[in-house]
């Protein structure tokens, strides 16, 4: 035993020097280049090995972006002259790059001296500062093409701004896909023949201008948009510009159209679907009985295995009044009335997809449950989204548009040649034979509809995407949702860096919000904090009047999506907190304190069992939450209060009150939810329920 006690006595001590001497070979290494050379070889080797997947294009893994040093700061991927920052980590251990190889020693020195010298910035090409656009330029150029226009078309133009983006220094090639996705998405929400782009009014490509009646959008389009734009600060000069269009907003901010108008409400309120995917066939001249009953004007091709759903998929293809008519069907398993292979003419599906041309060519998406109501998010128990590292919840048109980034996607059916080789089967052999045409058919309608769509993305001007990472509404979004930057945050005042931080600082509301995280050198702050206090950061720093959000009530209000929703027979909108917590699928997790970090409650509600078993996912996503988790700090306490809101409702259906003292705030509040998930479920704690009895059959 002391001879054993000696050996790991010795191996400790050896370890320790070990660890020392690298600490200290590290530390020689960064004193030994310059800041501005470490700078460059850092930059050289992250734009080499690291750009195409965290950058390229404006695209992002992870929201990542290598080259853009404030947004490593923020994020705190890199902290300045830590050595076990996450660049490093990631990057010493061969996690990155992303399948490999492994950074060079010599590649990985570059970057170990970058962050040890303090990570000093690159020149990097960005735009100069002094191209800086204010929010009087803005007001100035929209009024000024407003003049320009013709007097009778005004009412009908209608704005949006890259300008905070600009100021931001956000790079030329990321601009370019930006202004892209605004192309791309206004267009996929158009019921137009003919594809229109917006029109720049002035050198930067800054603002942009659109015709509603190119889109065959309405007033009340516009006011839809309108009502749910968190970012309104109208000053005196805004005025002419209001009397001109008769709108109260004088310009929208387009990446916040593009992430919200990508998704549920806006894409189902803007594109006008219906609420059944009947309708939506009526609508569209596609009679799905009987072209299956005549064998005329459909096609079928059933697969094992899709990269979207769990189990085996059957997809149709009908002529619409536009072109193509695809759907899916999806299912919860793949066994008797669920398995294709059994009788690929008669199943029952859980829901499935669908993806149809508008008028100019472009694809717009629908998901439907059993019954065919349309639906905001796919079951994750029955689809995924394996493209978004932040959830895999399958949302209607962004989570649809980044998957089907050129189009319809290629795919071999695996159901003719199963029916082919027997004879000895239940169903009509003959017809299911005629339905599920030879491969080679089903070909030619791919490349056919794979023509259309991208004539129509020719005709939008943007670049074809060769990925999921790279589809231009997709980059913008996770670019939107992700912390801002001080600069970010300061470009979005119309501010420069030190007068942003400088008046954040003087004020006790902006302060007693969260924004104090602003006012230090590499701060940052979480989207979702920023969006929902703009209205108190305008007010206290005097941008203009702060118009807010407000619910939307309109002919085409999303249908109520819950977990009964999926169930024959089942009732409507959830009417209490119970069914509120029983109905749940996504929750996201706010904080407004710098002394919580949403990401630890994450960790410790992921440890539960009971959590586990409700099948409740975890968005990074708000706009895709059913709950609403809100965390705060009671100033110059130890407690924290938080509130369980309905986002569908925004109603609070639990609260409660934690403290800090004598355990983690985190961890308390990740117990107290799991009695409340408890007691929703069983109806009261005090039934003997424990978790393993815990089993929500029949439910998705």
């Amino acid at each position: 035993m002391r001879a054993r006690s000696t050996r790991f006595a010795l191996f400790m001590a050896v370890s320790a020097l070990t660890m020392c001497a690298a600490r200290t070979f590290s530390d020689k290494a960064s004193a030994a280049v310059s800041g501005p050379e470490a700078a460059s070889r850092a930059r050289e080797v992250l734009s080499n090995r690291c750009f195409r997947c965290h950058g390229a294009n404006g695209a992002a893994r992870k929201n990542v972006f290598v080259l853009d040093r404030n947004r490593l700061l923020s994020s705190k991927i890199v902290i300045p002259g830590q050595a076990d920052s996450l660049l490093l980590q990631v990057v010493e251990t061969g996690a990155m790059p992303f399948g490999g190889p492994k950074l060079a020693e010599q590649e990985r020195t570059a970057l170990r001296d970058w962050v040890l010298a303090g990570a000093p910035d690159w020149e990097d090409g960005r735009p100069p500062v002094s191209t800086f656009i204010s929010e009087s330029a803005i007001l100035r150029l929209i009024n000024q093409d407003l003049s320009n226009s013709d007097e009778r078309a005004r009412p009908y133009l209608r704005y949006f701004s890259f300008a905070h983006l600009h100021n931001a220094r956000v790079p030329a090639a990321e601009l370019r896909t930006y202004r892209e996705a605004l192309s791309k998405l206004i267009n996929s929400l158009s019921w137009s023949p003919q594809v229109t782009s917006p029109s720049a009014i002035d050198p930067a490509q800054s603002i942009f201008r659109i015709d509603l009646r190119d889109y065959n959008w309405t007033a009340a389009t516009w006011s839809a948009v309108l009502a749910l734009y968190p970012y309104s600060a109208v000053t005196d000069e805004a005025v002419p510009i209001l009397e001109r269009t008769g709108v109260n907003i004088p310009y929208v901010r387009a990446d916040w159209f593009v992430a919200s108008a990508s998704a549920s409400p806006l894409y189902h309120q803007v594109l006008g679907l219906p609420a059944t995917a009947q309708e939506l066939e009526r609508q569209l001249g596609v009679d799905v009985l009987r072209n299956i009953a005549e064998e005329k004007n459909v096609v079928r091709g059933g697969v094992r295995n899709s990269g979207v759903s769990r189990n085996n998929r059957v997809l149709e293809r009908h002529i619409s009044t536009h072109g193509a008519y695809w759907k899916s069907y999806d299912f919860r398993g793949s066994l008797d009335e669920q398995s294709i292979f059994k009788n690929p003419l008669i199943f029952r599906p859980a829901g499935g997809e669908i993806i149809f041309n508008l008028p100019n060519g472009l694809q717009a998406y629908f998901l439907a449950g059993p019954r065919g109501e349309r639906l905001d998010r796919a079951p994750v128990n029955i689809v995924a989204d394996h493209n978004n590292p932040d959830s895999p919840i399958v949302q209607n048109g962004r989570s649809c548009m980044s998957c089907h980034y050129d189009g319809i996607q290629l795919f071999k059916d695996n159901v003719r040649e199963v029916v082919s080789a027997t004879s000895l089967v239940s169903f009509d052999r003959e017809k299911a034979l005629a339905i599920y045409p030879e491969q080679s058919r089903l070909n030619k309608l791919f490349a056919s509809d794979a023509a259309r769509f991208r004539n129509a993305i020719d005709q939008a001007g943007v670049q074809r995407a060769n990925s999921a990472l790279t589809e231009p509404i997709n980059a913008l979004y996770h670019r939107y949702i992700a912390d801002l930057s001080v600069e970010e945050a300061a470009a979005e005042t119309g501010m420069d860096e030190k007068q942003f931080q400088a008046r954040v600082s003087r004020n006790e509301r902006l302060i007693s919000l969260g924004y104090g995280q602003l006012t230090v050198s590499n701060g940052g702050m979480k989207r979702d904090i920023w969006e929902r206090h703009f209205g108190d950061l305008a007010r206290e720093l005097e941008l203009g009047a702060n118009i807010p959000p407000r619910v939307i009530r309109t002919a085409f209000q999303p249908v109520p999506v819950t977990r009964n929703s999926l169930i024959p027979g089942a009732a409507g909108p959830l009417s209490n907190p119970s069914e509120a917590l029983r109905g749940a699928r996504t929750i996201f997790i706010m904080s407004r304190s710098g002394y919580f970090h949403a990401d630890d409650l994450a960790g410790e509600l992921a440890k539960r069992a009971l959590f586990q078993q409700t099948g409740i996912a975890i968005t990074k996503d708000r706009n895709e939450a059913d709950l609403v988790i809100d965390v705060d700090r009671a100033v110059f306490t130890t407690e924290f209060p938080y509130s369980l809101i309905d986002r569908r409702t925004n109603t609070v259906v639990a609260a409660g009150r934690v403290n800090s003292l004598f355990g983690t705030v985190a961890g308390k509040i990740a117990n107290e939810l799991m009695r409340k998930l408890e007691a929703a479920w069983t109806g009261s704690v005090e039934r003997g329920f424990s978790p393993r009895a815990f089993q929500p059959s029949g439910r998705s």
